[in-house]
């Protein structure tokens, strides 16, 4: 079993370092890889111009009929949204807007197969006028 999750861990390392080569050549800027709280993790908190982003990256070593998308839980994605929130407000920065996006990463044998970026995975947090914490 030990074999099997450091197997695991190490094809999402290689995937998320893949979604943030990906990140930097579209000109966002890296601020935070895999920053973790008990609400839940962020694999990549970036930022793109003016809007914070928080990415949640899901990797796959084969193609067929799932994508990687489809192994983001419901469950998953509340917690990536509790620990989104929880960050954009350690920032106290309410101004500031943020998005949560999601980038797939399939991998062959030896190789990179498709990398895929999508803005907007999560509904956007609020604004300051319309924050109720």
């Amino acid at each position: 079993m030990k074999l099997a999750r450091a197997a695991h861990l190490k094809l999402g390392r290689r995937g998320e370092a893949l979604a943030c080569r990906l990140l930097k050549t579209k000109g966002y800027d890296i601020l935070a890889r895999n920053w973790r709280i008990k609400a839940g993790e962020l694999d990549i908190v970036a930022r793109d111009g003016a809007m914070l982003v928080f990415v949640e990256v899901k990797t796959l070593r084969r193609t067929g009929f799932f994508r990687p998308l489809d192994n983001l839980s419901p469950r998953q994605r509340r917690r990536n949204f509790r620990a989104g929130k929880f960050y954009w407000k350690m920032l106290r920065m309410p101004a500031l807007r943020a998005r949560f996006d999601l980038v797939e990463v399939v991998l062959g044998r030896w190789d990179l197969r498709s990398i895929r970026h999508w803005e907007n995975y999560l509904p956007q947090l609020p604004e300051a006028s319309r924050q109720r914490y």
